[in-house]
């Protein structure tokens, strides 16, 4: 399970070190270090708010401060031009004069992730305290990203089966894992 960005055994919930701290038996040695080849990028598990600063250009002031876990974000809507769709989204708490910014659809966004993994403390500060328990939501297992609505996201698992997740935990941004489609990296239930 994840409590605030690690795994309960202290380790970043992609098994990858990302402090940059030695471990035993590796050498530090700069010139060692230097004759290595580059290593091939992978994709690592990011946080929702780290998603949207690398994906969707936001920066810093496009989310909230305010709380025990920022980043936070708004949960908004869009409507179309026909004025009969509107779409939920992810809303800046600043609103960007540049073209469209400040509101990112949230099921483009959530394509480019195979799998959301929720920390308890999305629904602790959400639906108040203790409903960031098992019984509530599976909460430190990858789920696969099926469909996004009002009604919240339909998730699978495969020990879960169907499950939805409010829209309304998402804002919590720090507490929400996505693993980006391709991804070597497979930790956790799923």
């Amino acid at each position: 399970m994840i409590h605030g960005g690690v795994t309960e055994s202290g380790s970043h919930p992609s098994g990858s070190n990302p402090g940059g701290l030695i471990e035993a038996g590796v050498t530090a040695d700069p010139s060692v270090m230097e004759e290595r080849p580059p290593a091939a990028p992978t994709a690592e598990p990011v946080t929702l708010a780290e998603s949207l600063m690398s994906e969707a250009g936001w920066g810093p002031e496009n989310f909230g401060a305010e709380g025990a876990n920022p980043p936070y974000l708004r949960i908004g809507g869009k409507l179309w031009v026909t004025l009969t769709e509107f779409e939920p989204c992810f809303a800046s708490f600043r609103r960007d004069r540049g073209p469209f910014r400040s509101k990112v659809a949230i099921a483009s966004h959530l394509a480019k992730y195979d799998a959301i993994m929720v920390d308890p403390l999305a629904f602790e500060e959400c639906f108040g305290p203790g409903e960031g328990n098992q019984t509530v939501f599976p909460f430190g297992a990858w789920l696969e990203i099926r469909r996004v609505g009002f009604g919240g996201l339909e998730l699978w698992g495969k020990r879960q089966g169907a499950v939805t997740l409010p829209l309304d935990a998402l804002a919590v941004a720090s507490a929400i894992w996505l693993r980006p489609k391709g991804s070597t990296s497979r930790s956790g239930p799923t």
